[in-house]
This record gives C-alpha cells, sequence and structure tokens, in this order.
C-alpha cells in the first residue's frame, strides 16, 4: 500500500492524537538497529526521542522488542546485503515483531525490501523523521493500543517520496537512551556532487543544511545532559549554509556553548575546509584537531574519472599547510581500492602519496558498484575480485603503520582523554582531542569525564598510559 500524495510525495497522517498517553493503555517496546555511517547513527538517536514522544518505551538494541526499526545503509552491495540478513534475523528471533525498515536502502531499494516477508512497514528519506508519528498512525488503525496487540502486515505500508525534498531542516528530539559519550550532532544532508561512484544524491537527495539556531539548541541540550563533546556530522559538512552562516559561523557559535568542551567534525571533503575554518582549529580550544578528508586515490586519472573536484598535488599541498598550521593534527582519509580502470600504476601512486603525507589512520574501501551512479554507464573495465582483495590488505597494513607510528609520537605526551567506556580487561578506553585512542586504569569510574593522561607506550591499534594526579 503506498501512502504518498502523488503531487507532492508528502504524507496527510491527520490530527495526532495523544489521549491513549493519559489512559492506562499498552505501552509498546521499541528498539532501534543501525547500519552504516555516523549520520544514520545520528537519525537514530533523535527516532529514539521521537518515538519516546509517541508514547512507545525505547529499548535497547538487544532487548525483547514489539516493533524494531531498521535505518538501513545503502553505499555498498556489502551493506545491502548486511540489511537484508539483519531483518531476517530479527524475523527468525520473532516472527511477530513488526520491522519498520528507514534509511537509504528504503529509499534506492524499496521494490526489493517490499519483497522480504515480515517487513512491515519502509520509509523512505523524505519520510524518516516522521516515523514515530507514522507507525503510531498504522497502530492506532489496527487498534493496537486498545486491546494490546500489534499485526503483522501481509504486505508492506510504504511512504516513498521519489524526489527528495531541498528544503532545510530541524531535528526536534535527542536519544532516550543517551548512552554515547560523544553525541552525533546532524548539521547537513545530501549531496551536490555526484562523485561517479556515489549513490548518495540518489539516497539522501542534494545537499541541505540544518537551520543554524536548531543546531545551537541541540547542543546546549546535550551540554546541559553533562556530555562534554559532540560530533558534527554530515554528508558533505562543509556545504553546511544556513540563512547566509556557513560552518566556521557555526563552530565560533558552538564555540560558545557553556559545559561544551569539545566539538569535533567528522568527515569532511578537502576542497570545502576554508582557510577560516582551519584558522579556527588551530586556535580554538574546543574544537578538536582532527580531520578526516577523503582521498579516494592518488591517481589524477582515477581522481578524473571518479569526478573528484581535486588534484593529487591539490591534495597533498592542502593537507601540507594545514599541518604548518596544526603540526599535530589527527588526520584520517578514506581511500578507495578497484575503481573501473584503476590499474597498477594508479594504485602505486595511491601507495606512494599516501606513504608521503601525514595520515594518522586509513578507512579502506573496496569499490561496490551500485546502478545508477554515472559509472556504471562508462566503458572502464573492471579491477579482478582478487586484486582489489589484494590491493585493500596492503593498505590496511600501511594503515596499521601509519597509525602506530603517530601514536609513538605522542609517548611521553600528557594530554586531556574523553572516556567513553570501561573494556572487559576493566581499563578505560578514550580519545584525545587529535583522535588517539587511549587506555588506562582507574579505580574510580572515567567514562564521560575528561582526564589528563602520561602517555607511555604503545599496544597495538591503542596507546597505554596513567592517571596524572
Amino acid at each position: 500500500m503506498i501512502r504518498t500524495n502523488s503531487t507532492t510525495g508528502l504524507i496527510d497522517i491527520g490530527p495526532l492524537k495523544s489521549e491513549f498517553l493519559k489512559r492506562d493503555l499498552p505501552v509498546f517496546r521499541v528498539s532501534f538497529h543501525t547500519l552504516g555511517c555516523r549520520l544514520n547513527q545520528s537519525e537514530s538517536a533523535a527516532l529514539e526521542g521521537g518515538f519516546a514522544a509517541e508514547g512507545f518505551g525505547v529499548v535497547a538494541e538487544d532487548a525483547p522488542s514489539d516493533l524494531c526499526i531498521i535505518n538501513t545503509c545503502f553505499v555498498t552491495g556489502q551493506a545491502e546485503a548486511k540489511c537484508r540478513h539483519l531483518i531476517r534475523r530479527l524475523l527468525r528471533q520473532n516472527s511477530r515483531t513488526f520491522v519498520a525498515v528507514t534509511g537509504c536502502y528504503a529509499q534506492a531499494g524499496m521494490e526489493a525490501l517490499s519483497r522480504i516477508a515480515g517487513v512491515d512497514l519502509i520509509a523512505g528519506t523524505d519520510h524518516k523523521m516522521a516515523l514515530p508519528a507514522l507507525v503510531r498512525k498504522v497502530l492506532e488503525d489496527q487498534g493496537a493500543f486498545e486491546d494490546g496487540a500489534i499485526q503483522k502486515s501481509e504486505t508492506p505500508i510504504v511512504y516513498h517520496s521519489p524526489r527528495i525534498a531541498r528544503d532545510d531542516f530541524t531535528l526536534s528530539s535527542l536519544s532516550v537512551l543517551g548512552e554515547a559519550t560523544r553525541p552525533n550532532v546532524k548539521i547537513q544532508d545530501g549531496c551536490d556532487f555526484f562523485c561517479s561512484f556515489c549513490i548518495i544524491p540518489t539516497t539522501r537527495g542534494r545537499s541541505r543544511s540544518r537551520h543554524f539556531e536548531d543546531v545551537l539548541r541541540e547542543a546546549r541540550d546535550w551540554a546541559a545532559r553533562g556530555h562534554l563533546e559532540i560530533v558534527l556530522t554530515g554528508v558533505n559538512l562543509g556545504e553546511y549554509q544556513s540563512e547566509g552562516r556557513d560552518l566556521a559561523d557555526l563552530i565560533e557559535a558552538l564555540d560558545r556553548v557553556d559545559g561544551l568542551a569539545r566539538i569535533r567534525i567528522s568527515s569532511i571533503e578537502p576542497t570545502t575546509v576554508s582557510d577560516r575554518l582551519v584558522d579556527l582549529m588551530a586556535a580554538s580550544n574546543k574544537l578538536c584537531p582532527y580531520l578526516h578528508l577523503p582521498l579516494q586515490s592518488g591517481s589524477d586519472r582515477v581522481l578524473n574519472g571518479m569526478g573528484r573536484f581535486y588534484t593529487r598535488a591539490d591534495y597533498r599541498t592542502f593537507v601540507l599547510e594545514v599541518f604548518e598550521k596544526i603540526p599535530r593534527l589527527g588526520l584520517g582519509t578514506d581511500v578507495m581500492v578497484g575503481f573501473p580502470g584503476e590499474d597498477e600504476a594508479d594504485f602505486e601512486e595511491t601507495v606512494s602519496l599516501i606513504e608521503e603525507l601525514p595520515f594518522s589512520y586509513l578507512h579502506v574501501f573496496p569499490y561496490s558498484r551500485r546502478e545508477g551512479t554515472r559509472v556504471t554507464r562508462s566503458e572502464l573495465r573492471p579491477v579482478h575480485p582478487s586484486v582489489i582483495k589484494a590491493r585493500a590488505a596492503r593498505l590496511c597494513t600501511v594503515s596499521d603503520r601509519k597509525r602506530s607510528a603517530f601514536y609513538r609520537e605522542a609517548v611521553g605526551e600528557i594530554v586531556p582523554v574523553l572516556f567513553e567506556s570501561k573494556m572487559a580487561d576493566g581499563r578505560y578506553s578514550g580519545l584525545t582531542p587529535n583522535f588517539i585512542r587511549v587506555a588506562t586504569r582507574s579505580d574510580v569510574a572515567l567514562s564521560g569525564c575528561i582526564e589528563k593522561i602520561h602517555i607511555e607506550a604503545v599496544s597495538g591499534k591503542r596507546a597505554e598510559g596513567v592517571l596524572i594526579a
């Protein structure tokens, strides 16, 4: 059943009822299962708050629940397969669970999802954040709040708009579980870059930004809850624009939020990082000295085929200029291997550039063919899977070596660490401003606290240190 307005694709769900909140009626339990990026994690957290406001009981991912909300990813074939596997696993565990699927797979793969037995509701991109009200409306129509029983749908109820709105947005809810020490704050969505390999403009639409004051409101709310760091997330963060104000303006305003100790920028396109933003990072006590700048390839030929907006020399020059201003910057990157037409010489150019630049880690991705992207219409020759696997393994080895070297440079330093969780061995694990993972022992709970640590050694993918009294 498609429930969309044929003209606008928007949904008329009628006046929202709240009488059941005032009566002795069942509270249905809802769990969330999130795949993919930080942006999905941020949206799931907001949906938790939305479902709580609609009268549902939000429970942990692995807890028994009456409804499962699955926020999906579609960026690679592997991500798509993981989504299908998760849906089927949840239904095997409880065939009566009401399953609602949203996220990028729900937008781009709606027809395929509709054929999976047991899926009850599908909400595409334009309807994702309305999901709490949509689900409640479905259950009200069933009479579920009266008799305490949720009915499975014979065929999925589908809320889907082929054309995604381009309007700026607000987000009203915070996670009710509030487990993240460093909550993700969504400030932007969509992308106008249209890289030849990327499906995101199809699954998330064109670039749009969150209203400036709404971002500040959420930041203040997290700070009031005692969270010391927020992570700004989006598809293309550097394209943030709200009422004439850009990302640097937003950072300056966030820097003045009382109680907030750290602001971290997640992945950002190198061509969108302004000189002003770099200067802010060099001078601010709150903006973390950390950048994740996707490279994708070190070959100009491959970069051109990808539709990227820079050359090998452009990227190299920019990174070295940033390090002149911020010498101990934590620098991560994304690298794609196996892009169609990538030969051995192209790959060696990528390796040589990575070896030259002061990266602290790499995220290595094998190319994944996505129908609807420009590269699928080209005559570029696919790279054999065994070659892709070997190239990825080599770069992962480089990444481990780069991380270890970056961590070893910190040995002997005294650094502030925001601790997140207690590990199985009893130590606490946290992050420095420049993204070094640190472990230490403590007789008192450290989760959610910033403490000074003397870095003494490096072990595997962690630095080890001791608390400074």
